[in-house]
């Protein structure tokens, strides 16, 4: 095991880059013991924890393409434009099986982000929870995703509050990481017209607050995540090349694309990660 922590960013499809990176790290033979993602870096950081290389890419080619998947249809039907039952029930249950007792038996520490509607913190929640419903949890994005109750707490997306936790594996301990992001160098996100937040949340005062704050709390982690870079204690992956790619991207052959350069950037980083951390 490397001597440090793995934190994943989210970012919707765009964590398909993640998946490449990892399936990489699972080739190389690397493992971590303190694994923390949120949203998307959650739903497919799961299945390297239980050693599933390529169990990502056969969700990303066999049912991305399914309105299950993610679909106006399926908000109509369900209230999330991503398919959250879908995604976190019929495919790891049924479809693509999720390997639970390799997940379960790793001793590798694996935490998902999620938002708590009511105080409009972060809640992160280890393996021995409800795994599933933590990870659907964590990846219901605001304003199209209904909110998901679990042990008597309504929660949202972790990146709302936590996008890049880093700050948390620093307070477990973990004083070197390894973060891998969603996006190229220098992003920073830019204030934009959202859907009206008291329409949507009027009872949940908190989570408003905290999602009119979310593009500065997104650009002040990532400001961290640079120093700490540049103080030595992180080695962030990126893509190596701006393919473009949206939290909901429709093209399956850009999807691939970012897939492949996360196997290739993965690649060209096991090796000087293994020698910062082991």
């Amino acid at each position: 095991m490397m001597n440090c922590g793995l934190v994943l960013e989210g970012g919707g499809l765009r964590g398909y880059y993640t998946a490449g990176v990892l399936d990489s790290f699972l080739d190389a033979g690397i493992e971590f013991p303190y694994i923390i993602g949120v949203s998307a870096g959650v739903g497919v950081g799961c299945s390297y924890v239980s050693k599933q290389k390529g169990r990502n890419w056969k969700i990303l080619t066999q049912y991305r393409p399914d309105p299950r998947y993610l679909s106006f249809l399926s908000y109509v039907k369900t209230g999330n434009y991503f398919g959250l039952d879908f995604i976190y029930e019929d495919i790891p249950r049924r479809l693509i099986p999720f390997d639970f007792e390799t997940f379960n038996q790793s001793e590798s520490r694996f935490i998902s982000v999620c938002t708590d509607c009511e105080t409009g913190k972060a809640m992160y929640y280890d393996k021995d929870e409800d795994i599933l419903t933590v990870m659907k949890a964590s990846s219901a994005i605001p304003f199209i995703s209904k909110m998901i109750l679990y042990k008597d707490k309504k929660l949202l997306d972790g990146a709302i509050v936590d996008a890049v936790p880093l700050a948390k594996a620093l307070s477990d301990g973990y004083k070197k990481n390894v973060v891998i992001l969603t996006k190229p160098a220098g992003f920073r996100k830019k204030e934009e017209i959202q859907p009206p937040v008291t329409f949507f949340y009027r009872k949940y005062p908190k989570l408003i607050e905290a999602l009119k704050n979310r593009v500065a709390l997104y650009n002040n982690a990532m400001d961290f995540v640079e120093s700490e870079e540049r103080a030595g204690n992180v080695f962030i992956i990126r893509p190596s090349k701006n393919l473009g790619v949206t939290r909901m991207e429709k093209s399956m052959d850009t999807l691939k694309a970012s897939y492949r350069l996360g196997i290739d950037d993965g690649k060209a980083a096991a090796e000087k990660i293994r020698l910062l951390f082991t």
